[in-house]
């Protein structure tokens, strides 16, 4: 069964890096970024299916995981969990088991619509260096412009000399919702927030993870045109946080 379920992604990851137009990132590495050591990212989390890595995520709490909604369609909770407190998605840290999957309300299966998922784990995190909760933005205060963002992610770099074991993380600007809607015609809504392109933008296998502005989650990876040459699209925390609170106390 554990193969068979990872051989299933690889074939999933290869079909959806292949679609052209506007992609799910779902199975992928940042763009025009450097490697980087969990210590500086202490937030992030591997969300793996059966051991193999399929998207990243946020500590929202001790128990509490946040990602993309699309990470968990047609998962089984079982099957999911999340390695915190590594810089690599295959080894080091510690590794625990999903309980159970949140999706927001109306999310649009196989899609990008209310893109935000909650992941309960079984066992509590132990809280250092290495393993932090993350600030979630919570107004549109905290949609600073000017910023230099940070995304990071186990993605792909769509370069072939750049390792895909190591976290990496590139620095990003916001792209507001109009000029965003250039490229997207008209699909980008309030339950989104663009930024990057140009070189430097999150890929399929960063889905669920941060997009963080002045230490504050504002996105959350999850879909776009291509990888670095358009803005990418995140589900915006925001939008969600009342649920986020609501389902996490948090």
């Amino acid at each position: 069964m554990k193969s068979f379920r990872a051989l299933l992604a690889v074939i999933l990851l290869s079909l959806c890096s292949s679609i052209s137009g506007s992609v799910l990132k779902s199975n992928g590495k940042i763009v025009g970024g450097d490697a980087v050591e969990i210590e500086q990212f202490p937030y992030q989390v591997a969300v793996l299916d059966v051991d193999y890595q399929i998207c990243g995520g946020t500590i929202v709490s001790e128990r509490w995981i946040l990602t993309a909604a699309h990470c968990t369609d047609d998962t089984i909770p079982r099957y999911l969990s999340v390695r915190v407190g590594s810089s690599f998605h295959q080894h080091g840290g510690v590794v625990h088991q999903v309980e159970s999957v949140v999706q927001y309300p109306d999310h649009d299966p196989y899609g990008w619509l209310n893109d935000f998922a909650l992941l309960h784990l079984e066992t509590s995190l132990d809280f250092g260096a290495v393993a932090q909760r993350v600030e979630l933005a919570s107004t549109d205060a905290d949609m600073d412009f000017e910023a230099d963002c940070l995304i990071s992610g186990w993605g792909r770099t769509m370069n072939d000399s750049q390792s895909y074991d190591q976290l990496r993380a590139a620095h990003v600007r916001l792209v507001p919702r109009d000029k965003c809607n250039q490229y997207y015609g008209g699909k980008v809504d309030e339950k989104m927030v663009c930024a990057g392109g140009a070189g430097q933008d999150s890929c399929q296998g960063d889905s669920g993870g941060p997009l963080v502005c002045n230490g504050k989650q504002v996105g959350i990876v999850s879909w776009g045109k291509g990888c670095g040459n358009y803005p990418g699209v995140y589900a915006n925390v925001v939008f969600a946080r009342n649920w986020i609170k609501r389902i996490t106390g948090y």
